[in-house]
């Protein structure tokens, strides 16, 4: 399983493809454990390529189903002492072109009433025009949050602070 460390951020992961040859659907994502040096909760974006749950393609969602209206509605569910261990699959046709996922994940610390602006973003991506295409990790790098995110976490939580 490879690892990478960015910043106060590490990844392990794997990548996972299953071609469907009958009805020509293609499942894909990956396995991770991503944790922080802080031992602090985390708070996941998803920008997902298909609808998956409560989370809508083409827009980043806030990747935790919790209503919003507490610092905890933040938290990727299980993250409260630094730790994400997630498993995101999608499901898509054949011959939908080039499918990215993009993740960001930042840093919560709860006493402050904070989220550090500096998380990290990564992300798989498939091209779903191949039969034999394969699941394909889209780097793991350091990322400032955006203006779009920082509205879509303060929706979710106006009294959080962005340091």
């Amino acid at each position: 399983m490879p690892t990478v460390t960015v910043d106060r951020f590490t990844i392990e992961y794997s990548l996972r493809t299953r071609h469907d040859n009958e009805s020509h659907d293609i499942q894909f994502g990956m396995t991770y454990r991503l944790s922080n040096d802080l031992g602090l909760p985390m708070c996941q974006l998803i920008y997902p390529a298909t609808q998956v749950g409560t989370n809508y393609p083409g827009r980043w969602n806030i990747d935790n189903h919790a209503a919003p209206g507490s610092l905890s509605s933040l938290y990727f569910p299980g993250s409260e002492h630094g730790t994400i261990n997630d498993i995101p699959t999608e499901l898509s046709h054949a011959n939908r072109g080039i499918l990215h996922t993009w993740f960001c994940v930042y840093i919560i610390n709860p006493d402050k009433k904070t989220l550090y602006k500096q998380g990290v973003k990564f992300g798989y991506e498939i091209d779903t025009g191949s039969p034999i295409s394969q699941t394909q990790f889209s780097g793991f790098r350091r990322f400032d949050i955006s203006n779009e995110q920082i509205q879509l976490v303060q929706t979710a939580c106006p009294f959080i602070k962005i340091d």
